[in-house]
């Protein structure tokens, strides 16, 4: 039986979910081994926020309207950036992530862009390879600008081995 589910664009009331349900979906990069993972603070208010304002905070919620998953776009160097794409593990399975996406594409592609970059775990299942076969690309780093090798030094920063991470993108 199909387990319903639709997008739209996230409440200010629920911010908060949304940092919960970042952490809760982390929970399984303790299968991998990568417990720095699990000590990482989701995305800030501020930037929920922000995106919340700018329309680019999505939601998928169940039949009755609670939060499954979310994704939240932004930009680097003036390109449309997937900044985090979580979906809750009892939600997992179910289309939720890739329908995200798509929302993300559309409304990147709706704002003049076209490529959609994101940054992610090269080697977990749920990570480079779902992406790669929904059309995302590796970047190699020789190609890297200015503001993705920023990204990247951010991403050091913030607690993320530089060797596990790839960029990929997605022409729109």
């Amino acid at each position: 039986m199909p387990h319903p589910y639709a997008i739209r664009l996230a409440r200010r009331s629920e911010l908060r979910t949304v940092q919960q349900i970042e952490n809760m979906a982390d929970l399984v990069f303790r299968r991998v081994a990568m417990p720095w993972v699990l000590a990482m603070q989701p995305a800030p208010l501020q930037a929920l926020e922000q995106a919340r304002r700018r329309s680019w905070l999505w939601v998928a919620v169940d039949g009755i309207n609670r939060p499954l998953g979310f994704a939240l776009l932004t930009t680097v160097g003036g390109e449309a950036y997937l900044h985090q794409l979580s979906v809750l593990p009892r939600a997992a399975g179910r289309g939720i992530g890739s329908a995200l996406i798509e929302n993300a594409c559309d409304a990147a592609r709706a704002a003049g862009h076209r490529t959609l970059l994101l940054s992610t775990y090269d080697g977990v299942p749920w990570n480079a390879p779902f992406y790669a076969r929904r059309g995302f690309g590796i970047v190699p780093p020789g190609a890297y600008t200015r503001a993705l090798r920023g990204l990247r030094q951010e991403e050091i920063r913030l607690g993320h081995p530089a060797w596990r991470r790839v960029l990929m993108r997605r022409a729109l």
